[in-house]
């Protein structure tokens, strides 16, 4: 039995040893914000947008909608505002959207340089009880990026969304994405403009 037990600490010192940090450690040092963070700078300022129902048309949404039924609503607009956060390690953004029927979404979001995907990291929510992450790339055959989320609502229904935005200009970004979840697939586009 110690035998076992000197055996059983010998090995634990020889693992311990091989764990050793190569450099000594120091004090730590709060790393600068990733350069890749600047690529983000034109998004930070305020914002107005607005956008419209690409698909499905407004004929076929009121085919499934009980008969008398108003028109739906297929143009939408919303406000928000981009800045750092956290030191510039971060880009956080928060505004409310129109969601038809005189209703309004709040959301909160983050960008950040995710250095080991080699992507942008992207984590959202809302005062509907949706909680979403994502990543967001460059656009490959625009000045803009693309990026793709997975999100989850207050009842558990997942959606996944898929979009691109791409710079017009300094204060002009064009946007579409294509959301599939519990109420089917839909896509939307629109343009967001720099409010000064």
């Amino acid at each position: 039995m110690k035998r076992q037990v000197v055996g059983a600490l010998a090995m634990l010192l020889a693992v311990g040893g091989c764990m050793r940090p190569e450099a000594p450690m120091g004090p730590l040092e709060k790393p600068a914000p990733a350069p890749e963070m600047k690529k983000l700078e034109r998004m930070v300022g305020n914002w107005a947008w607005s956008g419209e129902m690409v698909s499905p048309s407004k004929e076929e949404m009121m085919e499934h909608m009980p008969a008398g039924s108003k028109e739906p609503q297929t143009t939408f607009g919303g406000t928000g505002k981009m800045e750092w956060a956290l030191g510039g390690t971060a880009l956080r953004g928060e505004g409310s959207f129109e969601i038809g029927e005189g209703q309004k979404m709040t959301y909160v979001e983050y960008w950040m340089w995710d250095g080991k995907a080699g992507k942008y990291r992207t984590l959202f929510l809302n005062d509907w009880g949706e909680i979403g992450e994502g990543w967001a790339t460059p656009c490959r055959d625009c000045d803009g990026f693309c990026s793709k989320a997975r999100s989850v609502d207050a009842q558990g229904n997942k959606k996944r969304v898929s979009g691109c935005m791409r710079w017009v200009d300094n204060d002009t970004h064009e946007w579409s994405f294509t959301e599939s979840g519990p109420m089917g697939e839909f896509s939307m586009k629109g343009t967001s403009k720099r409010q000064k």
